[in-house]
This record gives C-alpha cells, structure tokens and sequence, in this order.
C-alpha cells in the first residue's frame, strides 16, 4: 500500500487564503453599501477586482470595507463626483497594492501607516499644512473651508483629498508635525548631553515654545467639539502616547545610570506629562496674564525636584 499523499488540489491550496476574505455580501452588511453598487465600483474601476473563484464568485479584502467607506465620505461629506473619486482612489489603490505586495490583495495595515510619498505629493501636502496652519490661526479653524485652503494652496481638489478626507484629518496632521518638530529640536538640544536628567529639564522649555509658537493650532485641540468623533480622539492619544514613551525610555535610562532616582517610569512619564499639558492650558486660557517664562520655569523646577536622585 503505497504512503504517498494525494497531492493538493487548486481548491485545497486556496481555501486557508479564502478564510480571510469577504463575501460581497458581508461587505454589504458592513458597509451599509448594496451589493449591487459594490459590483459597479468594481465595474468602473473605482474599486480593484476582488479575487475570483468562479464565474459568479468573488472574495473580498477585509480592506475593501475601508475602501468603500473612504468612498462614501467623498461622495456625501465632500460631494465630489464619481469620476473624480475614481481619479483619487486609483493613486490610493496603486498605494495601498504596492505596499501590501499583492496585485488583489489590499494590507490594511498599508492603508494606515501610509506610504513614502514623491517629491511632487510631497510639495503638494506641504503646502496644504502650511496654508492650514496659517488660515486655521488667521481667521479660525470654523471659519476656514476647505475649498480656501484648496484655493490658496494653489491646488486641485483632487489634490487636497487624496491627502486629506477633510479638515479633521489636516488638523491632526499638523499635531502630528508639531511632535516631529518638537523632537527634532530637542534632539538638536541634547546631542551632546549625557545626563538624562539634564536632557528632560532641557526639552522642557523647548516643549512650551513650540506650543507658543502654534498658540491658534494648539487652541483648537482644547475644543472638544473639533475632533469629537472616536478616530480623532484615538489620534489625539496616540499622539500623547508617543511623548510620553519617548520620556519614559529617558527616565529608564536614567535610573540605570544613576542620573534619575529609582522610580516607576510609567507613572512619573504619564504623571510629568499629564502636568506640563496642564500647565499648558493654564497658559492658554490667559496668555497674557499667565507668564510663560515663569510657568516654564517652576515645571523645569518640579520635574527636577520630582526625578532628581
């Protein structure tokens, strides 16, 4: 009797694959999209095909979901038309695909971390963040539209919503670069110092300047109402939570070397953090009457007394 196994099918071969995916039906059902109106996204080119079976069977992406509703937020929240949604979503698509190292298949994961973008993208979201910035603190973030920014951006449409599904998502962005600038300074500022101690009391002034220096931008995050809905929220905390991981890394390395007193580094990172936002905020809410140089110096002051061995 022979102890060779059937060889696998094309079927059996596919079926761990299949597992993963979507029936169009359940994309439906997820979405809130008819099926009908899935199949003509496909037909048109809006959507990539998904991956076929049969002649009347298809499977879908998990990502799919987030494609579509990407697509419904274009055409009721932006009311762009389909053939300029399709022009955007094909640059998102080729994106998405090359990241994900698949020609069917879209990586979820592509979607959210985004991509390394060209020269010509690049120059194109740059000015868009500084058109943002500088409406949003000229004339307020309410009263900025998107077809200004659009507008004085000197760009098209199809531009701006290939970077941005809105002005939420641009304010955010420009939270985002205000980390990335602070941690550029302060990376500029303790290069040469050993002392990790010293390094927090010196990226602390440095934390309030650029705060002052974005005062219109960082105002809006103090509105609740501006970024009320649950992603932006996540954003905003994760934002927060990158800080505070880039202070507590400091504070371990500086128990270890003995420049840091023996303290939990979650807690102390979570709690100076905590009050240098607030301390922000009691700025904020009377710049002229709350000194600056004074609050920087009692926080530089409290931290130093709270982590000193």
């Amino acid at each position: 009797m022979s102890d060779k196994k059937p060889p696998r099918t094309r079927k059996a071969a596919r079926q761990p694959e299949l597992e993963s995916l979507l029936k169009v039906s359940q994309v439906s059902r997820a979405t809130g999209v008819s099926t009908s109106a899935i199949n003509y996204y496909v037909r048109i080119g809006l959507l990539p095909p998904p991956v076929k079976t049969h002649k009347n069977m298809a499977y879908y992406d998990p990502s799919y979901i987030q494609m579509i509703n990407y697509v419904r937020r274009l055409q009721l929240q932006k009311h762009l038309p389909l053939e300029q949604i399709k022009e955007i979503m094909s640059k998102k698509i080729k994106i998405w695909r090359d990241m994900s190292g698949s020609p069917n298949l879209v990586s979820e994961d592509a979607v959210a971390e985004g991509m390394e973008e060209s020269p010509s993208r690049k120059d194109a979201r740059e000015r868009i963040m500084e058109t943002g910035s500088r409406l949003f603190s000229q004339q307020g973030y309410y009263a900025t539209a998107e077809e200004d920014i659009i507008e004085q951006a000197g760009i098209t449409a199809g531009e701006f919503y290939e970077h941005y599904s809105g002005k939420e998502d641009l304010l955010l962005d420009l939270a985002e670069e205000g980390v990335r600038v602070f941690r550029s300074r302060v990376s500029e500022e303790i290069a040469s110092v050993p002392d990790m101690l010293e390094r927090i009391r010196i990226a602390i002034p440095v934390a309030f300047q650029v705060i002052v220096e974005n005062r219109e931008i960082y105002t809006l995050y103090l509105e609740e109402s501006v970024l009320a809905d649950t992603p932006y929220e996540r954003k905003l905390a994760q934002i927060m939570a990158w800080t505070v991981k880039d202070l507590k890394m400091t504070i371990v390395r500086g128990v270890k070397e003995g420049t840091i007193r023996q303290i939990h580094p979650d807690i102390a990172a979570n709690a100076i953090i905590g009050q240098l936002v607030r301390l922000a905020n009691y700025w904020m809410e009377d710049p002229l009457k709350h000194n600056m140089e004074e609050i920087t110096r009692e926080a530089v002051e409290f931290v130093t007394r709270a982590l000193a061995p």
